[in-house]
């Protein structure tokens, strides 16, 4: 098995993603966010570029710009589909009777039952579907430690039922 249990831990569900799209319906939202954080970001990056542009040469200001602020904002809004393309394949999730385990390459990632403090799910066509454990807007990614979501979870409903019996939340479908 990829993890390590707990004392008095046992797995409850294991499974794998059963499709690899670094894509969800649901990562329009975080987008829509991003971008316009992003947008009022450079737009006062700008300004303090056009009031240090009197000191400086109008192409170093542009370029110190791009270098402190775009680039660093496009790795954070590529980043979790960055996650996932190179992760995913490799992902095994368990469910436990202590905690949600994401084992994504070598070292696993996990959040605590009592953690969980949004259980919310999607499911698609298929059956499979998504599973969101926390509040938080921006997907997984490389400086998460905890599993914040689990993506193309087989059979959706039995895990979400799973969560929900062991949780004692009441899951919200989108």
């Amino acid at each position: 098995m990829g993890v390590d249990l707990l004392p008095d831990e046992r797995v409850l569900w294991q499974g794998s993603p059963v499709r690899r799209s670094v894509f969800l319906r649901l990562d329009l939202r975080w987008m829509r966010f991003s971008l316009k954080f992003h947008a009022v970001v450079f737009a006062i990056t700008a300004v303090i570029a056009g009031l240090v542009s009197t000191s400086l040469d109008l192409h170093e200001v542009w370029m110190i710009a791009l270098a402190t602020v775009v680039v660093p904002e496009v790795f954070h809004f590529t980043e979790p589909f960055i996650w996932r393309y190179r992760t995913l394949h490799r992902t095994t999730y368990y469910v436990t009777n202590q905690r949600v385990v994401s084992v994504p390459r070598r070292r696993a990632r996990s959040a605590r039952l009592a953690e969980i403090d949004n259980l919310s799910y999607v499911e698609e066509k298929d059956g499979s579907g998504y599973i969101r454990l926390d509040r938080r807007i921006m997907p997984d990614g490389y400086g998460n430690g905890t599993v914040a979501e689990l993506i193309h979870v087989p059979d959706v409903h039995e895990v979400v039922d799973l969560l929900s019996g062991l949780t004692g939340r009441t899951p919200v479908a989108h």
